[in-house]
């Protein structure tokens, strides 16, 4: 059976909780943000936000436009590492 590559890419998060409201934003891409009522309901937004743009640049053969390097999380704000396979 033939393996086939499947491209991955890294997704941080950086993310803040106030009131019992999660906000995340992609630091390492422009423009995407998500909100939840906990961290696992905000992350099981910002994935799949993340995913279907970065597969979208992706299949057009365009450069990624990450964000390099990538800023530090303000001091209310928590680091999260998730990589992501198209």
């Amino acid at each position: 059976m033939a393996q086939v590559e499947v491209p991955a890419f890294p997704c941080i998060v950086h993310l803040n909780a106030e009131g019992g409201v999660y906000r995340g934003r992609v630091a390492n891409l422009a423009g995407l943000e998500a909100v939840g009522s906990s961290e696992r309901e905000m992350l099981g937004k910002i994935v799949p936000l993340f995913k279907r743009t970065v597969a979208e640049i992706h299949q057009r053969g365009d450069s990624i436009p990450w964000i390099n390097p990538v800023p530090e999380p303000k001091p209310n704000e928590i680091k999260r590492f998730i990589p992501v396979h198209l």
